[in-house]
């Protein structure tokens, strides 16, 4: 009994990143991607990997996400259980200020995801960086939001593909996101 749950949770935790990595290929394809490292990563076997809560396996300076109704969350890992990420309208009608929380804060209750990509930057600057901002309240959801923040810790360029793929086209952006909206319950 316990062995077949087991793999009904490993089956949806693959389906879950079999579908994150979806939206980041066809947001590359709504973008048009031209670099080709970006491209590769989009597709690589394993972009995402689930970290259910256990931080012996997270590198410092990783880049986290977490699934939200309508979008996913970023945030940058700092190591001791410590997250940086961009408060926005989390908890308050008022947009909140870039903070560091613990990893049960930022997750929400939702699973999270270490993102390999990229990075122009080490673990130690892409903390840095991280850390330089913290406090900072310049929240603005379509051009300084979470993945914003954590673009420009980990390549130095402040970047969203959630904000270009809905403006680029809301109709198929939504259509995944609803798509996809019951592979992110956990």
């Amino acid at each position: 009994m316990k062995s077949s749950i087991a793999n009904v949770i490993e089956k949806c935790s693959f389906l879950r990143a079999k579908a994150l990595q979806a939206v980041a290929l066809i947001t590359a394809v709504f973008n048009r991607v031209s670099d080709a490292r970006l491209l590769q990563n989009y597709l690589c076997a394993e972009p995402l990997i689930n970290i259910e809560r256990s931080l012996s396996q997270v590198p410092v300076g990783s880049h986290l996400i977490s699934p939200r109704r309508f979008y996913v969350h970023h945030g940058i890992y700092l190591g001791g259980g410590c997250v940086a990420h961009y408060a926005g309208y989390s908890s308050s009608i008022k947009p909140g200020p870039i903070e560091v929380t613990d990893l049960d804060s930022f997750a929400s209750g939702k699973p999270v995801w270490v993102l390999r990509e990229h990075c122009e930057y080490s673990s130690d600057e892409i903390v840095s960086r991280a850390r330089s901002r913290v406090g900072e309240r310049h929240y603005r959801i379509f051009s300084n939001n979470c993945e914003h923040f954590c673009s420009w810790c980990t390549r130095g360029k402040s970047y969203s593909t959630q904000v270009d793929a809905l403006l680029r086209s809301p109709r198929v952006f939504f259509s995944l996101i609803s798509a996809l909206q019951p592979r992110f319950i956990a």
